[in-house]
């Protein structure tokens, strides 16, 4: 059975060459497209077959990373075209060498012009504006500066890296869920961990390892730990903090309050060296962040009622989401999930949630779901063991692991740099049906049920 996997893997290298051969992936965005979901059929094959594999072999495991390293060294050597992130990490990066914090001047401040440069300045985006990253990314900007100043190789290598380390936790957690490491491969080969970490550099690769560790701590019981990897994950981007009521264990007496205090003890060291430097410009650009649309699934559908209506729409949306995810909060409150799988199980409902509400959805937005999909995805058979009990097929789980490559159709975007509706609905249309018939697949359970 595997060596048919590995075969997939090894053709899988093909489209990654010739996406190297393109180069400027932005400028031939079709060409782009076209090799991404070449990989990703392949890479649909290989998940097949390992969702049937019950065990593998330390040499094969070892092989599993060779291949997704291989993959994702030809990306290393594109430039990141597809997003310029990268360039305000560098940037950042720069600025705190020079003993400024990265909250005080835009990268077009008259204080900062000695910086620039013909090489990274051109590059950044919202150059008017401050930053917008949390301070634990701005450390990690600064310390990578440090090692290797100015190096756009460097930071894609660093990216890539983490999302690599993120790997071997989810090895830990597999084991601690009783699942074989095939499953491994669902996370390592997706062509989307590939371009978004090794080619585009987004900063998400290091969130990754975080979460996956605090999944596994989760798992173990270790609540003081779930609380400092979470808050380290929330202080390099803000979305893990999410996460928090499905990893709290409220009614355990012991632990009850140790992963929260945890949580906010290294939120707050992260926060305290900037906010006793820049005060409340460590919250940057993030107010702006709210105003803005891109590939909208569900929030675009309800702009225009909100229009209709008379409310601001931006405003109505934003308020929304925090409604639905603050339900969901309080489900994890009242009724905690019944065991450390089902608590790990259950961070979908907030990723899910925002996914679907929020107004700004871009393709590394789903890399914290990567894992996730590895853990649960099922196979085609009724019932998959989880570790704790049984658990009914869901469709939701493949309806995620289809998005997570069909999310990449919003850089359709730069063909004509407007959104392409046909696009947005080809991510959407399937998400909706899979979501739709797990709905009615619990439904038609619950009734049985009661019967």
């Amino acid at each position: 059975m595997t060596r048919p996997i590995f075969l997939l893997g090894l053709l899988s290298l093909i489209p990654y060459g010739l996406a190297w051969r393109l180069g400027d992936l932005r400028r031939h965005t079709v060409g782009f497209l076209a090799l991404f979901f070449v990989a990703f059929a392949l890479y649909g094959a290989a998940t097949w077959l390992a969702l049937r594999v019950k065990e593998m072999s330390g040499r094969e495991i070892a092989a599993l990373f060779v291949l997704a390293i291989a993959m994702q060294s030809f990306l290393i050597f594109t430039p990141p075209t597809l997003s310029d992130d990268m360039y305000r990490y560098v940037w950042n990066g720069r600025v705190q060498a020079q003993g400024i914090s990265p909250y005080e001047y835009p990268p077009n401040a008259p204080e900062l012009a000695h910086l620039r440069d013909p090489v990274i300045y051109p590059h950044i985006n919202r150059k008017s504006a401050v930053t917008v990253y949390p301070p634990a990314a701005e450390t990690a900007y600064a310390l990578l500066w440090r090692v290797w100043p100015d190096s756009v190789r460097w930071f894609q290598m660093a990216m890539a890296g983490g999302g690599l380390l993120a790997g071997v936790l989810l090895l830990g957690v597999l084991a601690e869920l009783g699942q074989s490491p095939a499953r491994l491969l669902i996370y390592l080969w997706s062509p989307l961990l590939a371009f978004e970490t090794a080619h585009a550099a987004h900063v998400d690769g290091l969130v990754l390892p975080l979460l996956v560790g605090a999944w596994w701590a989760r798992l173990q019981q270790r609540d003081g730990l779930v609380g400092i990897l979470l808050g380290l994950a929330t202080a390099v981007k803000l979305y893990p903090i999410l996460l928090l009521p499905a990893l709290w264990r409220p009614r355990d007496r012991r632990g009850r309050w140790q992963m929260p205090l945890a949580f906010a003890a290294t939120l707050a060291a992260c926060y305290a060296p900037y906010v006793l430097r820049s005060g409340p410009g460590v919250i940057g650009y993030l107010p702006n962040y709210f105003h803005e649309r891109f590939n909208m699934g569900l929030a675009g559908l309800l702009i225009p009622g909100f229009t209709a209506l008379g409310f601001d729409p931006d405003r109505g949306v934003l308020l929304l989401l925090l409604l639905v995810l603050g339900l969901i909060a309080l489900v994890h409150v009242w009724r905690p999930p019944a065991g450390a799988a089902a608590a790990v199980r259950r961070c979908l409902w907030p990723i899910g949630a925002f996914t679907l509400l929020t107004q700004n959805l871009f393709p590394w937005y789903m890399l914290w779901l990567l894992p996730l999909v590895a853990l649960f995805l099922q196979s085609d058979v009724g019932v998959v063991r989880q570790g704790e009990g049984e658990m009914r097929r869901q469709e939701a789980w493949t309806g995620w692991w289809l998005f997570c490559g069909l999310v990449v159709l919003s850089y359709s975007f730069f063909i004509e740099w407007r959104p392409v509706p046909w696009a947005i609905a080809l991510q959407f249309i399937p998400l909706y049906l899979f979501l739709l018939a797990d709905l009615i697949r619990q439904t038609q359970d619950a009734v049985r049920s009661h019967r």
